[in-house]
């Protein structure tokens, strides 16, 4: 099955205000400063505090050393039948 989204907004969002630009804008038409040069999108390997971006996995934990055995048991009483 093929999930394709319903709408493609490749609009880049200012750093500084928060506006929306073009693709194609270089600078902020709000406020003039200077935008990245991709979009950041949801889950993009690259992108910043994208949300559902994949964090990488974290290192195995070592396995832990056996314990030594435990001393002998003294052997219960018995009980003598008759």
């Amino acid at each position: 099955m093929c999930f394709r989204p319903a709408s493609l907004s490749a609009d880049k969002t200012c750093p500084q205000c928060g506006a929306t630009a073009s693709v194609t804008d270089t600078a902020c038409p709000q406020c003039g400063a200077e935008l990245p040069a991709e979009p950041a999108m949801p889950g993009m390997p690259g992108a910043p505090g994208a949300p559902g971006a994949p964090k990488a996995p974290g290192a195995p934990g070592a396995p832990k050393v056996p314990g030594a055995p435990g001393a002998p048991k003294a052997p219960g009483a018995q009980e003598l039948t008759v």
